[in-house]
């Protein structure tokens, strides 16, 4: 039988260990596929490149579907399923990774050098993960750019275009989802 998580908000540590925890006890039930239907404006970046290593890395697969907002480190998130499709309404937004704080000059020097690593990490998975070269990558996440599912399709980042609805009847479902 296939699971239906579905998935909308930051990622951060509580919702990550959930859809984590998720992943998990369905490998332990036998299920057959995970279907996670999917929506982020981005978070945390360590937290959003573990949850792309446990969902590429997971016994059974995993296929993301986008609801809405795909933004920053959700890119990574999504690109880590081997079937990737869209809503003809979703959105890709990409961008350089930031940080936040105060800091004294040396801080400020380490943070500098944190964000430029990390926004290397997010454009190299991206590349790699897509049919963008990475040079475009990089000037797409200098300029914040934001593409339609349409545009995203063409790029290689969504493999399909389709809706897609939690059927009601004799299906698990797993709802993990921030409203503020």
């Amino acid at each position: 039988m296939d699971l239906y998580i579905i998935f909308a908000g930051i990622i951060e540590p509580a919702f990550g260990n959930r859809l984590l925890q998720a992943i998990l006890t369905a490998e332990q039930k036998g299920t057959q596929k995970i279907n996670l239907l999917f929506s982020s404006i981005g978070g945390n970046t360590q937290e959003g490149f573990t949850l792309a290593t446990a969902i590429r890395n997971s016994k059974i697969p995993v296929a993301i579907h986008a609801t809405n907002n795909i933004d920053s480190i959700a890119n990574v998130i999504y690109l880590s399923a081997k079937e990737r499709t869209a809503e003809s309404y979703a959105k890709f937004y990409v961008h350089g990774a930031n940080t936040t704080g105060t800091f004294d000059e040396k801080q400020l020097k380490e943070q500098l050098q944190a964000v430029k690593t990390e926004t290397t990490r997010i454009a190299y998975y991206i590349s790699e993960n897509s049919n963008i070269g990475l040079p475009e990558v990089q000037s797409m996440m200098e300029a914040g750019t934001s593409l339609t599912a349409q545009e995203a399709l063409q790029r290689g980042i969504v493999q399909g275009i389709k809706h897609m609805e939690v059927p009601p009847q004799g299906v698990i479902r797993e709802d993990i989802v921030f409203i503020n």
